[in-house]
């Protein structure tokens, strides 16, 4: 909220001087508008056309500023790159420019590009800026405005040191951002935004009770001043606290009040987090509450798209009925012209039915296809958490049975074997997360919001980390795992979707293997495309089960050890390949074995 409001004063300062003063205030109003309705590709081509103008117009001060704008815009919209690039020629300019302005100017483009690193999650990047922004802005001495930047540049960093994991410097920031505004009489959204980033602190370093004291005292300013957006900012933040703590039923009861406060207000983002927090507070305890919340917000979105179609209804009916008067009106004083204004009102009264059924058409169309998403969003949620009880629940039972080994041996255990079982979980660990994010990256592909991104990679190492992500079930199996895999082939696929694929195909042959046996990864050429083949000589899968898994039905079989297998992983793996271009095929014969093959694009 508070960068689109230094952005519009931006384009308004931009774009209010005189070059070509028509075209200008023409641009200046549809930038404004697309802004207000966040329209930013709009904004980009406009402000490009002003920046046109100043140009021409050799006007430097503001075609920087039209370049300060495009880069917000881009930021706005993601588009990392193009910000930082459009900010560094807007320095350039200033640099050229020079002055005092030109200086505190480079400053708050600077403190933009830190906070671009910081959604990036390049931090160390971000934390390096700010400091540069600190160096930039020197002693401030008394001076109230100076002092204020530099409390914003110490809550930011607070924000970095709290994604680096050092709750004590997060608090150390806070603690003078929050010292400086107080001392130099800053606004009230500013003393409630360090309040919360002290809470934030205090929270992360497990110091609770200064953490909610802040955020009572955050909550006290925001209700005093009657700022309610702020207050439902720190009524989530209690709702997260609470969440974070397992306290579902606090978190709740959180979210709902501020699902009541940004409903009454049209804080349209705060309704959507604070309805994905309840969710996640009852999904476990209460799962027809956490559907009761999807379905609600849909109902939601409903219920705002209705109100405006009735709006626009109502507008029409009024210009109805102000015609039909004026034609009365007319028709007594010129009725030699009644045919021309019948004809004329009939038009009206057509045009009228003509939008209506229109907007009801299209209302019912948005309808059909939000129901269409809660259905799609449904079964996306049971597939869920079946994958994720395939895929990640296993692992981590191995990792928690070690941990406790470890933790009831740990005197007994030599430091040296101690270290590289500690060693192993820490890798273990890793290749888990790893395997949540495929999880993640494939549920996110049911739902349409992300695309497969092919890349070059090599297909004899992406088989060798497979097979070190489940070295443990290996081991306890006692098999033996041989990569015949070419080491200088190269694939142009997807490289997170063929390894999750090619990870439950390895844990299956390495479930359904008997102890010593033997599992070969190899590949084939086929001229299009690389087959990468998982053997095992394991106890193999009858016709019947077989059939059921090509046709997509899951069925739950032992593995050789006694491991629990549900058919899921197969199910995920043909859904993935389908939706990247590629195939599996299963080959196999009860009591010897199978063979599963899939295919890989080739560079």
């Amino acid at each position: 909220m508070l960068y689109k409001k230094i952005v519009v004063a931006i384009v308004i300062f931009c774009l209010s001087l005189g070059v070509k003063a028509h075209e200008v205030d023409s641009l200046r109003t549809k930038i404004l508008q697309c802004f207000d309705e966040s329209r930013f590709v709009e904004v980009i081509d406009y402000t490009e056309q002003a920046l046109e103008l100043y140009e021409q117009a050799g006007d430097k001060y503001n075609v920087a500023g039209c370049y300060n704008t495009i880069a917000g815009a881009y930021m706005r919209i993601g588009q990392y790159d193009d910000a930082i690039r459009n900010y560094n020629i807007c320095t350039e300019i200033m640099d050229e420019i020079g002055g005092d302005m030109a200086a505190v100017n480079k400053r708050y483009i600077m403190n933009n590009i830190a906070a671009i690193y910081y959604d990036m999650e390049e931090y160390d990047q971000s934390e390096e800026l700010y400091w540069k922004c600190i160096e930039m802005l020197g002693d401030p001495g008394d001076d109230a405005k100076a002092n204020l930047d530099l409390a914003t540049y110490y809550q930011n960093l607070s924000g970095v040191r709290l994604m680096q994991h050092d709750p004590d410097e997060a608090i150390s920031f806070a603690e003078k951002a929050l010292a400086l505004s107080q001392q130099y009489g800053d606004n009230n959204e500013k003393i409630i935004n360090r309040r919360i980033a002290l809470s934030k602190a205090y929270h992360e370093a497990g110091r609770q009770n200064e953490s909610d004291a802040e955020l009572e005292a955050a909550l006290e300013i925001a209700r005093r001043e009657k700022e309610l957006y702020y207050e439902t900012c720190v009524i989530m933040l209690y709702g997260q606290y609470a969440y974070e703590s397992g306290n579902y039923d606090s978190a709740e009861m959180y979210y709902l009040m501020a699902i009541r406060i940004a409903k009454e207000n049209q804080f349209k983002q705060f309704y959507l987090d604070s309805q994905q927090g309840a969710y996640l507070a009852t999904r476990a305890s209460h799962p027809e509450r956490a559907i009761g919340y999807l379905e609600e917000n849909v109902k939601m979105r409903d219920s705002i798209y209705n109100e405006d179609m009735q709006t626009l209804i109502r507008d029409y009916q009024v210009k109805y009925q102000m015609a039909e008067k004026e034609h009365q009106l007319q028709l007594q004083e010129e009725k030699t012209r009644q045919s021309r204004r019948q004809l004329s009102l009939s038009l009206l009264v057509v045009v009228l039915l003509l939008i209506l059924v229109v907007l009801l058409a299209r209302n019912a169309i948005q309808r059909k296809k939000r129901n269409e998403m809660l259905t799609r969003l449904n079964k996306t949620k049971d597939q869920l958490f079946s994958v994720v009880s395939h895929d990640v629940k296993t692992p981590v039972q191995a990792q928690e049975k070690s941990l406790d080994l470890i933790c009831e041996h740990i005197d007994e255990v030599p430091v040296e074997y101690l270290k590289k079982y500690l060693v192993t979980l820490k890798s273990s660990t890793k290749e888990l997360k790893a395997k949540i994010i495929n999880v993640i990256s494939w549920v996110k592909g049911m739902i349409g919001k992300t695309e497969s991104q092919t890349e070059r990679f090599n297909l004899s190492e992406t088989a060798d980390k497979v097979i070190r992500s489940q070295a443990f079930e290996i081991g306890q199996k006692q098999l033996k795992v041989a990569n015949a895999v070419p080491k200088d082939w190269i694939g142009n696929d997807d490289p997170q979707i063929v390894e999750m694929v090619l990870q439950n195909i390895l844990s299956n042959a390495v479930k359904y293997s008997f102890a010593s046996g033997e599992i070969r990864l190899e590949a084939e050429d086929d001229g299009e495309r690389y087959l990468l083949k998982v053997i095992d000589h394991g106890q193999g899968i009858g016709k019947e089960k077989l059939g059921k898994l090509m046709n997509r039905m899951t069925s739950s079989t032992e593995g050789t050890g006694g491991e629990l297998g549900t058919g899921i992983g197969l199910f995920v793996s043909q859904q993935m390949m389908e939706r990247n271009g590629g195939i599996i095929v299963i080959e196999s014969e009860e009591g010897k074995g199978t063979t599963v093959t899939m295919s890989v694009k080739k560079v």
